[in-house]
């Protein structure tokens, strides 16, 4: 059965060169990380064109996102352990700031320039407030990257913005107290609750100017998909 043996043969080697290239072949899950040398120009999934500017941003806000996200994860279930819901605190969280629907920033009412001084201005809030989670006993590498994360993303967006010193809204709010063990925890949990939520919706308008910013300069009259169906990709 000389036929058949070579037969086999050549499909063993068809099958080893086969597997072999695919090896060679890198595997790409979403956006390639953002470079941190100065010069190296962050490219998309195939390498052809550079990330533009609202891309980059997005990127900062949805890694800060998962630092927030992750943080409040923790701090919740070491501090309520005997609970897995969170809806079950909400009436025990303090306000702390967030973006409205007034702010301009949903699809049906969208103004970039109101929006993003919006989240400037909230994102200050929370910056300035991060000593009270430096003095908790959180994971440090965290705290620290958020805040790095934080300081980052503002000084993106008042690149876009102009922003001086001291001319950002003020946002009033009660000053953040502790008065007992329970109190610190819930305080605790409320800001990261509502930083996260912050995050959810700063990275969903982003991700909407960018698209939209994608689409006009490919003269694409066709309006971006209204970005709260990308809910399931931070909650």
């Amino acid at each position: 059965m000389p036929s058949a043996q070579n037969a086999a043969l050549f499909l063993s080697a068809v099958l080893a060169a086969f597997i072999s290239l695919g090896d060679a072949v890198p595997a790409y899950s979403g956006l390639a990380e953002l470079s941190e040398t100065s010069g190296d120009e962050a490219q998309d999934v195939e390498g052809k064109s550079p990330l533009s500017e609202w891309q980059k941003w997005y990127l900062m806000a949805r890694d800060l996102h998962r630092d927030v996200k992750t943080l409040r994860d923790q701090q919740f279930e070491r501090d309520f352990r005997e609970t897995e819901n969170m809806t079950a605190y909400e009436g025990v969280r303090i306000e702390t700031p967030l973006l409205e629907p007034s702010d301009g920033c949903l699809s049906r009412n969208f103004s970039a320039e109101r929006c993003l001084s919006r989240i400037y201005s909230v994102l200050t809030w929370y910056k300035e407030n991060w000593s009270f989670m430096e003095k908790e006993n959180l994971t440090w590498s965290l705290v620290k990257d958020i805040k790095h994360g934080s300081k980052r993303l503002l000084e993106a967006l008042n690149s876009q913005l102009q922003i001086a010193d001291g001319q950002t809204d003020q946002i009033s709010s009660a000053p953040l107290s502790v008065r007992s063990a329970w109190t610190r925890k819930t305080t605790t949990h409320s800001i990261l609750f509502n930083f996260s939520s912050v995050m959810i919706d700063t990275c969903r308008a982003l991700n909407y100017i960018s698209k939209h910013k994608a689409a006009h300069r490919a003269k694409d009259t066709k309006r971006p998909a209204d970005w709260s169906s990308d809910k399931n990709s931070f909650t």
